[in-house]
């Protein structure tokens, strides 16, 4: 899905037209890099029409694969092994155990974690059989050291390949995303589970590739206009011919992207003062299939969240909400959206512990069925998130515990296939019931 046609790109290619058409990629490819001006999601559209766009142009002869920019320089800095080895461990024993524990005589098919876990464990001990007393003798430190070894193993697997850590093999050293990578930003929410490798966008899974932060430089020149257009090595792959490739990394290259028309410099200024929907528009892009933001303000959207949320007390994120002003920042802006909240928080009402969370005026409500009241009464048909269902049932369970223990009713819909947890007040107003009822036969 690029959010043009074969036809479109046909066009935009044609002799007439080309030139006019990378002076409007170039200044679409200044807003593909404003992060703090457009959403993530949206950001990858652009990447999207820009590798198309240049695809169609080198088929066509306009352009020449001039240079390969080295990045396997980079490789590993957003790699996590001692990181990874503990919380794999941790997780592959304590699945162990129950494997362990809930073995019987009879012959039961395994899952895929079970799977999973019981290969894991004859790799390290050498043994086929999983009996509860070797498990309790299996010590944490083993399976850590032999899990980071076998971590280091693929990264220099890797490093010499040049080709992607497999995705397999980390499964089954029992890893997960969040356990091993630098993810940032708040696009993914339960990357905790072996099998969620494949709810990585590209801009994630390139860092378990040593080339990942390798380019291809294109070449434009004519009389009137000169461009240099970077693209990622493995998307550059798939049309530039393999030996032409081979070539210019024998001769890496440095380069920078730049564009001049008529012997002026296109600038990042210019090009941000011209509306990226105003580009899109004259390439015939179609906006609302290749934008799930639909290319909305971020910056007007951080000022708004910013102040609704200062209006509460604590001015803390619900853990299970979806915070997408926080996208792709890095440490030192997140400090700075930190700095900035805690100056707002200053001017508004604290909230006490026993305040509902749904409200922005203070004011304590007692546990039990008066919060039942209050809800029904005030926030009559809204569902509730993690952080007012936990107020509700006055827990202080972490967010994992709590929804193992009170299983939320369904996850709203959302573009990359989750999304922020919903309890229905009937199904809360039932455990506590429930609650009650147990705590009157103690």
């Amino acid at each position: 899905m690029t959010g043009l046609t074969a036809s479109q790109l046909e066009q935009l290619c044609q002799a007439s037209q080309i030139e006019k058409t990378l002076r409007l990629l170039f200044a679409l490819n200044h807003w593909a890099k404003a992060r703090e001006r457009l959403f993530f999601a949206d950001r990858q559209g652009l990447y999207l029409i820009k590798a198309a766009i240049l695809q169609r142009a080198y088929t066509l002869d306009w352009l020449t694969a001039r240079a390969y920019i080295d990045g396997k320089e980079g490789f590993g800095a957003d790699l996590s092994f001692e990181i990874a080895a503990d919380i794999a461990a941790e997780g592959f024993l304590w699945r162990l155990e129950e494997l362990a524990t809930s073995a019987t005589s009879e012959q039961v098919q395994e899952n895929d974690y079970e799977r999973v876990v019981h290969q894991l464990y004859t790799r390290i001990t050498g043994k086929a059989s999983i009996l509860i007393e070797e498990v309790e003798a299996l010590e944490m430190a083993r399976v850590h050291d032999y899990i980071l070894a076998c971590l280091q193993e693929l990264e220099d697997e890797a490093r010499t390949s040049k080709q992607p850590i497999a995705v397999s093999k980390l499964i089954a050293l029992c890893i997960a995303p969040s356990d091993l990578l630098t993810i940032q930003d708040r696009r993914y929410y339960d990357l905790g589970d072996w099998y969620s490798w494949d709810e990585l966008d590209a801009s994630d899974r390139r860092k378990l590739d040593p080339e990942g932060l390798s380019l291809i430089a294109f070449d434009y020149t004519s009389s009137d206009a000169h461009y240099i257009f970077h693209l990622p090595l493995r998307i550059a792959e798939a049309f530039v011919p393999g030996d032409q490739i081979a070539a210019l990394k024998r001769t890496p290259w440095s380069s920078r992207e730049s564009g001049e028309y008529f012997g002026r410099p296109i600038t990042e200024i210019e090009s941000l003062q011209q509306p990226i929907t105003s580009i899109l528009d004259e390439l015939g892009v179609d906006i609302q299939a290749l934008c799930p933001r639909q290319l909305s303000d971020k910056e007007d959207f951080l000022c708004s969240q910013t102040a609704r949320r200062a209006a509460w007390s604590d001015v803390t994120f619900d853990e299970d909400e979806e915070f997408d002003e926080n996208e792709d920042m890095d440490i030192t802006e997140m400090a700075a959206r930190w700095h900035q909240i805690e100056q707002l928080s200053r001017l508004t009402t604290r909230r006490g512990p026993d305040s509902c969370p749904g409200c922005l005026l203070p004011g304590d409500i007692a546990p039990g069925l008066t919060r039942v009241e209050h809800w029904q009464q005030v926030h009559c048909d809204q569902d509730l998130t993690f952080s007012q269902a936990s107020w509700m049932l006055n827990c202080s369970l972490a967010k994992k515990i709590f929804c193992e223990h009170y299983p939320p009713d369904y996850r709203a819909p959302h573009e990359h296939g989750y999304g922020t947890r919903y309890w229905q007040l009937a199904t809360l107003q039932g455990w506590m019931q429930e609650k009650a009822e147990q705590d009157s036969q103690i």
